[in-house]
C-alpha cells in the first residue's frame, strides 16, 4: 500500500510542471541580477546589431563566399564601434570647444567678477532689458545684491571646475560601455540568427503565428528607428537652416543640437531656437527673431508631425497612440533608450493580444479536434 501511493506521488513528481517552473523562475530571477547592470549596453548591443546584420550576410556571401565568419563578424563590429565613436567624437568636441568659448567669453565680458552696479550698467546698452535695467535699477544701491552677485560667481566658478573633473569619469564610462558593445555585438551578429531561431521555439505559437511575431518585430523596429532618427535629421537640417539665415553663430552646431533634442519627447527643438531667437530680440535683431521664431514653429516643429507617422504608423500598421504612450513612457522607464523600445515592446504585445483575441474568437477553426468533437455531439 505505502509503495502504490509511493509510486503514484513519484509519477505526479515526474510528470509535473511546477519543478521546472519554480526552477526556470528561480535561474531567471538570478540571471537577471547578473544581467541588469548591462542591461542598457546589451540593449544597445542588440539593437545596433540588428542594423549590422545585412552588412554582416553580405560580407559573408559575397566577399568571403561562405567562409570566415569570424572576420565577417568582426567587420560588422568595427562598422557598430566607428557608427557610435563618430557620433560620441564629435559630441565631445563640440561641447568641449563651445564650452571652452562660452567660458572664456563669461571671463573676458568680466560678468562672473562685476559687482550688481557694474551688471546694471551693462544691462543698459541691451534694448529692452536696458528698459527694464533702468525701471528696477534702485536695487543697485542695496549691498545684499553685491553679496548675492559673488556667490553666484563662486557657484559658476565651482560648476565648471566640478564638470571638467568628471568628463574623465564620464570617458572612462564609455569606454566601457563601448567595450561591452563590442563584445556582444560580434557574437549577436555571428550568431544572431540561430538565437532568433531559438527564442523562436519557445514561443508557444503556431508556426505561422511564430513568423508574423518575428517578422512584426523587425518591420516595427525598423519603422521606430528609422521614424525616429530620419524625422530628427530633417528637423535638426531645417533647424540649422534657419539659424544660419538669420546670421547666428555655429549653424552646424546648433543644428547637430536640434538633431539630438528632436528624438526626446517633451524638449524637441524648440528647446534650441527659443533660446536663438531670445538672443537676437536682446540684441535688437526684431526682424531675425520673428522669422527664427516663425520659421521654428511653423516648418522645424510642425514637420514633425507629418514625417514621423509616415515612417512610423503607415510602416508598422500600428496606431499612433500606441507609439505616443510608447515614446513617453519608454523615456521615462529606460531613458533615451526607451524612446526606441518602448513603441517596439507595446506593438509587440498588442500583437501578442492580436492573437489571442483571434485564437478566443475562433477556436474551432484554429483547432480542428475540437471542432470535430463539437460537431460529433451536434450529430448525436
Amino acid at each position: 500500500m505505502y509503495s502504490a501511493k509511493y509510486a503514484n506521488a513519484a509519477k505526479k513528481i515526474r510528470t509535473s510542471l511546477i519543478p521546472m517552473i519554480v526552477l526556470l523562475a528561480f535561474f531567471a530571477a538570478v540571471s537577471w541580477y547578473i544581467i541588469k547592470p548591462l542591461a542598457i549596453p546589451l540593449a544597445w548591443s542588440i539593437l545596433l546589431s540588428y542594423f549590422a546584420h545585412p552588412l554582416f550576410n553580405y560580407l559573408y556571401k559575397r566577399p568571403l563566399n561562405g567562409k570566415h565568419k569570424n572576420v565577417a563578424a568582426a567587420i560588422s563590429t568595427v562598422v557598430i564601434l566607428v557608427f557610435m565613436a563618430i557620433p560620441i567624437l564629435l559630441i565631445s568636441i563640440f561641447v568641449t570647444r563651445e564650452a571652452m568659448r562660452i567660458s572664456r567669453s563669461l571671463m573676458e565680458s568680466g560678468l562672473i567678477s562685476a559687482s550688481y552696479s557694474e551688471l546694471t550698467a551693462a544691462a543698459k546698452t541691451i534694448p529692452f532689458v536696458g528698459y527694464l535695467a533702468d525701471k528696477f535699477g534702485k536695487a543697485a544701491n542695496i549691498p545684499l545684491m553685491d553679496t548675492l552677485i559673488k556667490n553666484n560667481a563662486r557657484y559658476v566658478t565651482s560648476f565648471l571646475t566640478t564638470v571638467s573633473s568628471r568628463l574623465f569619469e564620464s570617458l572612462l564610462s564609455m569606454l566601457l560601455v563601448m567595450l561591452i558593445v563590442a563584445i556582444t555585438s560580434f557574437f549577436l551578429v555571428r550568431d544572431g540568427d540561430k538565437m532568433i531561431a531559438y527564442a523562436g521555439d519557445l514561443l508557444p505559437l503556431s508556426d505561422e503565428a511564430r513568423k508574423n511575431f518575428i517578422g512584426r518585430t523587425a518591420v516595427m523596429l525598423k519603422a521606430v528607428v528609422c521614424g525616429i532618427i530620419m524625422t530628427a535629421a530633417i528637423q535638426g537640417a531645417l533647424g540649422g537652416l534657419g539659424w544660419w539665415y538669420v546670421k547666428l553663430p555655429h549653424p552646424i552646431f546648433f543644428g547637430f543640437c536640434m538633431f539630438l533634442t528632436a528624438m526626446i519627447p517633451f524638449v524637441g527643438t524648440p528647446s534650441v531656437w527659443v533660446p536663438g531667437a531670445l538672443v537676437l530680440l536682446l540684441h535688437g535683431n526684431y526682424i531675425g527673431c520673428a522669422i527664427l521664431l516663425a520659421w521654428g514653429l511653423l516648418v522645424v516643429s510642425t514637420i514633425d508631425n507629418f514625417i514621423k507617422p509616415i515612417f512610423i504608423s503607415e510602416g508598422s500598421n500600428i496606431h499612433m497612440l500606441v507609439i505616443f504612450i510608447g515614446l513617453f513612457g519608454g523615456l521615462y522607464a529606460w531613458g533615451f533608450l526607451g524612446v526606441f523600445v518602448g513603441p517596439l515592446i507595446l506593438s509587440l504585445a498588442l500583437f501578442v493580444l492580436d492573437i489571442y483575441h483571434s485564437i478566443l474568437k475562433t477556436p474551432y477553426e484554429n483547432n480542428p479536434e475540437e471542432k470535430e468533437e463539437k460537431e460529433e455531439k451536434k450529430n448525436d
